[in-house]
Parts: structure tokens; sequence; C-alpha cells
């Protein structure tokens, strides 16, 4: 897994690249995130368009980074997941949990 971090208009953007499932890449995920919680401000957009898998250990660490950038009155703000991400999140019920967007201008544009 590969993740990316840019600083764009006062959002913090991660571009991930790879699977997010249980193991080196969920670890590496949720480090990640919890280093973008402590040393970044604002909040936190990721970028699915390039992850070709992500299973439950993927989405509970989302969800429970998101409760932890709630507390910091931050959002994780998902863009471009694939269509079976987005299924994933609504079966589970988590897609009203995360705001979600095609693209990053799109996002950012919203959130402001």
């Amino acid at each position: 897994m590969i993740v990316e971090k840019k600083h764009l208009d006062g959002f913090t953007l991660l571009n991930v690249e790879g699977v997010i499932k249980l193991g080196e890449s969920a670890q590496f995920f949720a480090q990640t995130l919890e280093r973008t919680l402590s040393d970044d401000r604002g909040h936190v957009i990721i970028d699915f368009s390039k992850i070709n898998f992500i299973d439950s250990t993927g989405i509970g660490e989302l969800v429970g980074y998101l409760g932890r950038f709630r507390s910091s009155k931050r959002d994780l703000i998902l863009v471009n997941p694939s269509d079976r991400i987005r299924k994933l999140l609504h079966v589970a019920r988590l897609d009203d949990l995360f705001p979600t967007y095609d693209s990053v201008q799109a996002a950012i544009a919203a959130e402001r």
C-alpha cells in the first residue's frame, strides 16, 4: 500500500493506492490516519480512486478514526470510492457517516 499526503486549501489529502486488508496494509493505514490526526489540521480527504480492495478490517479502521477525527471537530471525507466500496458502506449502513464525493475538487467546494 502506498499513501501520498498533500495539503490543499486547508485540507489534508491522502492519496491511497493498493489494498487495505487485515495485516500490514491495515496497520499502515491506521498509522497514517494516526499521524494525520496528530500532525495535521483541518478535514481529511481520502482519495479511494486507486484502492483495489478494502476488507472489514480496513472499514473498521475508517470507522474507528472517524470518531476520533470528529472528536477533534474534523471530518474524514471519502473521494471516488469504487462501486464495490460504496455498496459495502451502504450494506454496513456507514454511507451516511462519511461525506463522499466524486472528486477532490467537489469535496473541497462542498466542505468549505
